[in-house]
């Protein structure tokens, strides 16, 4: 049964080799959706990048403890996340009405809200008010404009789909770096963390607002190759476990178990990858930095999403994003366990820490958007997107409240950090075993050892 993409893109056939997706390259115009992209990261993640310094301003302002003061930005950030479930259909149902320009309005809205939540927020007078202003009006603006220009991206590239959404989301440490070296400052001239997010307030809805006109999907498709087109059906029927139920319902959502293995270990890796952007800021305060010293591990942060996540996810896009993700989420998973037996006697260690934590959280989360669509029909690219970040974000938000009560009860942050380590360490392994494992038929790249691989239509490469 043949199926028919509702949205543009820049090309509905898809070959797949590890689960990736390859094919000719895209037209003109894609570099021009990558920028825009960047500025909406720059808009909407670098807010949440810099969730570390408002932490400590919070932690003064209220006099909480730890683990709901943390939940203020980690609501923030994990709705952001969560959205996308929502964003995806949102944005299809605005194209039909919008000509194709659904991601456009999307963002604009989020514009607007993200900035009434800046601005609301800079009035409260209790932490619960935040709740209502940051973690709710600034994480839905975030999430509309954040999955606008992830489903854009996505829409132009298919090979190369991984580095792109990495250019792009590299955007997501400007306000690191803005805002940790200037934030002493800014704090005496503008009246303290409530006048800096006016100011930010108006910044984010310039940003996003422009970055909004750059987010128009691809021209329509070309000619279909029938033959291939015939093989990725047999292989979408694989992969929501049979041909009964039409490709577009929810029903067959989630009888793929590819994508189900992939929001599990979304999940897992969500609670235990945002830790360090929350938390390590008074990490190094409570090691004896300076406020100012410890501040610039924001920075530091910053500097490795931006340095490392390109050559993260051109490796991913080389030698198959999913192992690339899983060696990764490995290699984060050990940094943050041994890291607590090193930071008492040294806490100068923070510093290298923060540049590889930025890195491979940066890496992995540009990454963690381009693993659904390979493994559903293009129709449900949006929502497969949607349903795995989804996970993520619930993750992002349960992580940090988990670490910040480990605090509370213990008055320490080893144990939130051990927490970590334990959460990512099972997010590697859910994505490392064979499919077959789970009980499943492969599908979209995944092939048992008595078939042969899957047949691809050759590629010019981009």
């Amino acid at each position: 049964m043949a199926t028919v993409d509702s949205r543009p893109r820049a090309d509905a056939t898809r070959a797949s080799k590890d689960g990736d997706v390859v094919g000719p390259p895209p037209p003109p115009g894609g570099v021009s959706r990558v920028f825009a992209y960047w500025v909406v990261s720059a808009g909407s993640l670098g807010v949440s990048y810099s969730n570390g310094i408002l932490l400590v301003e919070f932690l003064n302002e209220f006099g909480q403890g730890r683990a709901q003061t943390a939940a203020v930005g980690a609501a923030a950030t994990g709705l952001m996340l969560f959205g996308g479930i929502f964003v995806g259909p949102l944005v299809a149902f605005l194209d039909t009405h919008t000509n194709q320009r659904g991601s456009l309005v999307s963002c604009a809205l989020g514009a607007v809200l993200a900035g009434l939540g800046l601005f609301v927020s800079a009035e409260a007078d209790a932490l619960w008010q935040l709740f209502l202003s940051y973690s709710l009006l600034v994480g839905l603006g975030h999430t509309l404009a954040l999955y606008a220009g992830i489903i854009v991206v996505n829409q132009w590239f298919n090979k190369r789909q991984a580095l792109a959404s990495a250019l792009g989301n590299t955007g997501a440490g400007v306000g690191p770096f803005l805002l940790a070296p200037l934030w002493a400052t800014m704090r005496v001239q503008l009246g303290g963390w409530r006048g800096i997010l006016r100011v930010l307030a108006g910044c984010d809805v310039v940003l996003l607002l422009a970055a909004a006109f750059g987010l128009t999907p691809p021209p329509p498709q070309s000619a279909a190759q029938p033959s291939v087109d015939a093989e990725l059906d047999k292989r979408e029927d694989a992969a929501v476990g049979g041909s009964d139920h039409p490709k577009s319902s929810t029903w067959a959502m989630l009888k793929n178990r590819e994508l189900m293995r992939i929001t599990l270990a979304a999940l897992m890796y969500g609670m235990g990858s945002w830790t360090p952007f929350v938390f390590l800021v008074d990490v190094g305060l409570d090691q004896g930095l300076s406020r100012g010293s410890a501040d610039v591990l924001v920075l530091c942060l910053a500097a490795g999403s931006i340095g490392l996540r390109v050559p993260i996810n051109a490796l991913a896009d080389k030698f198959g994003r999913r192992k690339v993700w899983v060696l990764a989420s490995l290699g984060y998973a050990l940094v943050n366990f041994i890291l607590p037996f090193i930071w008492t006697s040294n806490p100068v260690v923070l510093y290298p820490y923060a540049v590889l934590a930025g890195g491979f959280v940066g890496g992995l989360n540009s990454m963690i958007v381009t693993l659904a669509p390979p493994v559903c029909p293009p129709e449900q690219m949006g929502q497969a997107v949607g349903i795995s970040c989804a996970t993520l974000g619930l993750g992002t938000f349960l992580g940090p409240v988990i670490t910040g009560a480990i605090f509370d009860k213990l008055g320490s942050y080893s144990g939130g950090w051990w927490f970590s380590a334990a959460c990512l360490f099972p997010g590697c392994l859910v994505l490392w075993f064979p499919i077959q494992w789970f009980g499943a038929k492969p599908a979209h790249g995944e092939k048992s050892p008595s078939e042969p691989a899957a047949v691809a239509k050759p590629a010019a490469k981009v």
